[in-house]
């Protein structure tokens, strides 16, 4: 996408071609968001180079957006939109918004689905996330924002096929957000802390807190309690996370939602195949258990993040993961911690 702004007189010329381009795209096959190839009428990332290729990018990804209904595919878009390629290329990138400003997925900054962007502004003044709404509102539109130079979005709200809850799609938005503050839940202060897991007892105590507050976020109106949690969760000497004491999220579809100890995890599947240096298959164990059982408790191996030099061989752990039903799904996310124990308590 170039710098230059674009004048409105010069999309009201072409925007009628996009709208009509998109509409043929949007009555083939919807193929899934990973393929290498367009289809007829789409554009990709790196196609984009002006309103018009703009807007056809965007409304490309909103008509297949809308088309997943699979749990497991919408849990993969995540990592998707942040992948080079056919949705990504330089620049040129995709943000899917909650309606309250969160981005719940940025193709290009991690960071900034920590933040609320709703009152971010551009180096004029303009409110951009609140004029790229109220574009989006009316069906679709640009709006033109100042960051190091001219720059032209394009939004649009869209109907997600797997919650039927509405976001808000955005192409051409890439302003600097650094400045902005990561939000924090202020949660209640759970009967265990992360620093007071000692045993099975309190771990077990724990975890269940961290499920329970996680889920009221899964049910809160459009996600907009996730991001908070997620970060309070985060938090390094904070109520949920102490040195080895970490938390982990992952989806009904198998997703890594959330890792307090790897987030190079998140929006991927996660492999539940893997075990660690005893031969113990401990994601199944854990985390598939906890799906069909509602709990799991193991005994295995895993990398200590506060001792060096057990990278291959793990250190002695003791995991507990219960889950809980995802709305609008016969599916259940899990909620994992654990402890990491004595070798003579094996």
């Amino acid at each position: 996408m170039t710098d230059r702004a674009v004048s409105r007189r010069a999309f009201l010329k072409t925007a009628g071609v996009a709208a009509l381009g998109v509409g043929l795209a949007a009555c083939q096959p919807i193929a899934p968001l990973g393929d290498g190839e367009a289809a007829q009428g789409e554009v990709t990332a790196a196609q984009v180079t002006d309103p018009e290729s703009l807007e056809a990018f965007v409304l490309g990804a909103k008509a297949r957006i809308e088309a997943i209904t699979d749990m497991n595919e919408g849990a993969k878009l995540r990592e998707e939109l942040k992948t080079e390629g056919y949705w990504k290329s330089g620049s040129t990138f995709l943000i899917i918004f909650l309606k309250t400003g969160e981005p719940f997925i940025h193709g290009n900054d991690r960071e900034a689905e920590s933040k609320n962007l709703l009152d971010v502004e551009d180096e004029r003044g303009t409110k951009v996330v609140q004029e790229l709404f109220a574009a989006a509102a009316l069906g679709g539109g640009f709006v033109e924002y100042h960051d190091e130079g001219p720059k032209t979005a394009y939004a649009v709200e869209y109907t997600s096929g797997i919650t039927a809850r509405k976001f808000v799609l955005v192409g051409g938005y890439s302003q600097d957000v650094s400045h902005v503050q990561v939000e924090i839940a202020d949660l209640p202060k759970p009967p265990v802390t992360a620093s007071e897991v000692v045993d099975r007892e309190t771990l077990i105590a724990f975890v269940e807190a961290a499920a329970e507050a996680y889920q009221q976020a899964v049910m809160s109106e459009g996600y907009s309690a996730l991001t908070g949690v997620r970060n309070a969760f985060r938090v390094e000497g904070g109520d949920w996370k102490s040195g080895s004491i970490y938390l982990y999220v992952v989806s009904g579809g198998g997703v890594t939602l959330f890792h307090g100890s790897e987030p190079f995890r998140e929006g991927k599947p996660t492999d539940m195949t893997r075990t660690d240096s005893k031969g113990v298959r401990f994601a199944e164990l854990l985390i598939g258990v906890a799906r069909r059982e509602g709990k799991s408790f193991l005994r295995y191996h895993y990398d200590n993040p506060a001792i060096e030099g057990d990278e291959e061989t793990g250190s002695p752990k003791l995991g507990y993961a219960v889950s809980f039903p995802v709305p609008n799904s016969e599916q259940r996310a899990v909620v994992g911690s654990g402890i990491y124990i004595d070798t003579d308590e094996e």
